[in-house]
């Protein structure tokens, strides 16, 4: 069996963005187009297709419905992806789980993108031999579903950031939640491989890094470069203290207070691991990580699809995954970043010795935004390319194949 990696690559007003899907070879044999791009992938290295014929539908006119074809028992917000099984008339079948933005909700009534959410996008698709085992199952198919949502709608206030979205279901002091030491690893192996791998990318011989919200293990390559200082900040002392990597160490509790405790432009790299769904402030926090970088830095959010529910804020939920990302990507420009980036990664195998291996075959993805500090000059660091209620999409494709809010 060879395994190969599936990209789609695109531009959108807002970033660029690089989706990824290790898939076995046979994967490729349910369409004849897909079967020829792998042999010659495998034969010459990489192998180009046009993605068109799997983002459709493409070029429809939005549709307006009756408030009562909106099916959830949800209020639609406008801005957000919804399963089309949730509008009448447009479904094909009670489980089409294609997303679908809706765009308008006036009086309750619903105004629906039925297209696909990369439709009319100039994109391009790649195939690329791959050294990695993927996930059993996998599907070609698994590409096409989910990129796009990650563009912010035009209002992304409406969208994310409604107070009612900041509610947890814990509303406890945090320090309490936060007070036992957990020396356990949040993702499996292969999602922290990769995003010690993305943060490489972003990495120069002496740089300066902070860990925002780190604990025992900072997720940076153990062979990158020399005489980095890392300061790391993060809620428990016990766990700052038993991480070998950290030349600084400071605990605080960024949801009672968001300002950082260093002066401007001190780090080249801010880095937030799996962290960014507990975050009460996290337009104040993102401003904060701009002001402490230097000009030409970065910083570099990464989150999957695990986390402690009672503590995330209600809106992380009520997301897909994907759109996870335009929130996210709404936070840094908001914050003032620029050159955005996003990256996703699925399909991966579970590490055998994975303690949910028996549940989830599929290691956990990686979901990845990022942006710059403008330098004086106006130049911007390049990075290297790489080589309570559940939302409905959590109900069925979230939850079952995903894992939202999976206890970590």
């Amino acid at each position: 069996m060879a395994t190969l990696e599936a990209r789609l690559s695109w531009r959108s007003e807002w970033a660029r963005h690089d989706d990824r899907l290790i898939v076995a070879d046979s994967a490729c044999l349910g369409d004849g187009r897909w079967a020829r791009a792998a042999a010659e992938a495998l034969k010459a290295g990489m192998a180009a297709l046009d993605p068109s014929p799997w983002l459709q539908p493409a070029g429809l006119e939005p549709v307006d419905l009756p408030a009562s074809h909106f099916r959830l028992s949800v209020p639609p917000v406008p801005g957000r992806f919804y399963p089309r099984a949730a509008f009448a008339d447009l479904a094909r079948g009670p489980r089409d789980l294609q997303p679908l933005r809706l765009l308008e909700a006036a009086d309750g009534r619903p105004r629906v993108d039925p297209n696909h959410p990369l439709a009319g996008r100039d994109v391009r698709m790649e195939l690329r031999p791959a050294d990695a085992e993927p996930a059993p199952g996998v599907r070609m198919a698994e590409l096409f579903a989910g990129p796009g949502l990650q563009v912010p709608p035009p209002d992304p206030d409406t969208a994310f950031f409604r107070l009612d979205g900041f509610s947890r279901q814990d509303e406890t002091e945090d320090g309490h939640f936060y007070a036992q030491a957990r020396f356990t690893h949040h993702l499996d192996a292969a999602c922290r491989r990769e995003i010690a791998r993305l943060h490489g990318r972003f990495l120069a011989p002496g740089a300066r890094v902070l860990d925002l919200m780190g604990s025992w293990v900072s997720h940076l390559p153990d062979d990158g470069p020399p005489d980095l200082h890392l300061a790391g900040l993060g809620m428990n002392p016990e766990e700052l203290a038993a991480n070998p990597r950290l030349a600084e160490r400071v605990t605080k509790d960024l949801n009672e207070r968001a300002e950082l405790p260093w002066g401007d432009a001190r780090f080249d790299l801010v880095v937030c691991a799996a962290s960014i769904e507990y975050l009460l402030r996290p337009a104040q926090v993102m401003a904060e990580a701009r002001r402490v970088l230097k000009p030409g830095g970065a910083c570099v959010v990464t989150f999957s699809d695990r986390w402690f529910p009672t503590k995330a804020i209600r809106v992380w939920s009520e997301l897909h995954p994907f759109e996870r990302l335009a929130m996210v990507l709404s936070l840094l420009r908001g914050a003032g970043f620029t050159d955005l980036g996003t990256e996703t990664l699925r399909g991966l195998k579970r590490p055998e010795d994975d303690k949910y291996a028996g549940q989830r075959p599929f290691s956990d993805p990686l979901f990845a935004v990022w942006g710059g500090r403008c330098s004086k000059n106006g130049a911007r660091r390049r990075v290297a390319a790489a080589p309570r209620k559940i939302h409905p999409f959590c109900l069925s494709f979230g939850a079952a194949r995903a894992g939202g809010g999976m206890t970590v």
